[in-house]
């Protein structure tokens, strides 16, 4: 499907981030929109695996939609979640073919479709998780893994040093992804993924699966090679 990408004018986006910031600054975590630095970084360490099902959340004013969207994501392949009325009226205007679901990122597994749960493989998370209680913050993230498959990731970024989610207290491993110094503020990516050990990244187990049959390629060479009890009589 060959779907045009999206050009958002910049005076239209600035005015609704503006807006929304006097309304209540606290759900937007920043003074300004996500850099196109930090929506290409983040996108960059997205699997498009087969059968890949992206799921974006606190999709703001859709930077990380629209540099999901140049990296090849196809609409059908992708879900907004967003809580705030306006924003979601501005994604749908400007992402027509995306679907754009209103409401509370805590309730992941009764907003989207049933055929959705359990199948996504990376979701992107804008929620300014610093500004949300511990409390809020295990709710959004146990959300978020009802709805993952058991190799799915979530990515999520944060302008403090330390990861905004308690990866002991929730059960998940987690990788400090880099710093993105051109954004304000600088920002952070980590992503995090359950502890089974199934759940690594398909470039992570097809290095694996490589590994595993060079030793076995190597203990097979071995044992050629190992003289036999009759010859050493």
């Amino acid at each position: 499907m060959n779907v045009p990408k999206p050009v958002i004018r910049k005076r239209d986006e600035n005015l609704l981030f503006l807006r929304q910031l006097m309304k209540n600054p606290k759900s937007l975590g920043a003074l300004f929109p996500s850099s196109n630095m930090l929506a290409n970084f983040i996108t960059s360490h997205v699997d498009l695996v087969a059968d890949y099902l992206i799921v974006e959340i606190g999709a703001g004013t859709g930077r990380f939609t629209q540099a999901l969207l140049r990296a090849g994501v196809t609409p059908d392949k992708l879900v907004i979640v967003e809580l705030d009325p306006a924003m979601c009226v501005f994604l749908r205007k400007n992402f027509p073919n995306v679907m754009v679901v209103e409401g509370d990122a805590k309730d992941l597994k009764n907003l989207l479709p049933a055929q959705v749960v359990g199948s996504v493989t990376t979701i992107i998370s804008g929620i300014p998780m610093i500004n949300l209680s511990a409390d809020e913050q295990v709710g959004v993230a146990e959300a978020c893994f009802s709805i993952l498959s058991e190799t799915g990731s979530l990515l999520q970024f944060t302008y403090g040093p330390m990861s905004p989610l308690s990866s002991k207290k929730l059960g998940l491993r987690k990788k400090r992804l880099g710093h993105i110094f051109l954004n304000i503020p600088p920002a952070v990516v980590w992503r995090y993924w359950r502890q089974s050990p199934l759940a690594v990244s398909p470039l992570v187990r097809k290095k694996l699966n490589k590994l595993t049959r060079f030793k076995n390629m190597m203990s097979l060479k071995k044992r050629k090679h190992q003289p036999k009890i009759e010859d050493c009589a």
